[in-house]
């Protein structure tokens, strides 16, 4: 078995592969002052519950945006499951062209979605990450990562608003039955919603021109299928690419 650990910004993904499939799989919340035998506590008793068998773990793939989580989770790894993880970053050999100025610059979950979406898909594809921040990658038939965009994700802008608009109140981010509200709260949810798939859309578009070809578009990500479920441009809702990928 392979333990595939992405620990982004907000939450940990942990996924438990056997024979290529996706056989459990968690999310946590990323906390950036855990220390690797909190981390030990809280994923054994995982294990434990999910009837894992830890002596089953023949290796440890990691994907990190967040240095000390990566850190200590690394540490875990070493000390509890005696494995020493593989750690993705652009140092590797990871069979891909990173075809960008500065590929050291380029985020682990980045470069795993990626090589995810063009290993199930093919190219040239757009792959559309709905994380911390809104990512934007284009891979070239070849498999070659050309670059993208990076834009605020919809959780932390939301955040900002509602932190900033002293007589807003929170709302949930829901699929609105028209652009025109009729009340504060389905105004702000449709500002949300249809401004996002909008921005979404707009830049597919954009890149598309860039490219000049054909190109399919993957979206993944906690909020993919919300967002990316009800728009005409996308091509394919994965929301275990990331997993997949590492």
């Amino acid at each position: 078995m392979i333990l595939a650990v992405d620990i982004g910004n907000t939450t940990i993904q942990l996924g438990v592969i056997a024979g290529n499939q996706i056989q459990d799989r968690w999310r946590l919340q990323t906390n950036r002052l855990k220390l690797s035998d909190e981390y030990a506590v809280q994923i054994f008793e995982l294990f434990r519950l999910n009837n894992v068998v830890v002596s089953g773990f023949e290796a440890v793939v990691v994907s990190s945006v967040v240095p000390s989580a990566g850190r200590e989770f690394t540490a875990m790894c070493r000390r509890y499951l005696e494995i020493e993880p593989v750690v993705v970053s652009p140092d590797l050999d990871l069979g891909i062209d990173l075809r960008v100025d500065q590929p050291e610059e380029i985020g682990a979950d980045r470069i795993t979605t990626a090589i995810a979406a063009f290993s199930e898909y093919g190219g040239p594809l757009i792959v559309v990450d709905f994380g911390t921040a809104t990512t934007f990658d284009a891979v070239a038939e070849d498999g070659a990562y050309l670059g993208g965009v990076i834009v605020p994700g919809i959780q932390i802008s939301m955040n900002a608003l509602f932190d900033q608009a002293a007589l807003l109140s929170r709302v949930d981010l829901s699929m609105p039955p028209q652009v025109i509200g009729t009340t504060t709260k389905s105004c702000i949810q449709s500002g949300f919603y249809f401004g996002f798939l909008c921005q979404m859309e707009g830049i597919i578009d954009r890149i598309k021109t860039e490219l000049n070809t054909e190109v399919k578009v993957i979206a993944t990500g906690g909020l993919s299928s919300l967002i990316a479920g009800s728009s005409v441009k996308i091509d394919v809702v994965d929301p275990d690419l990331m997993i997949k990928g590492l």
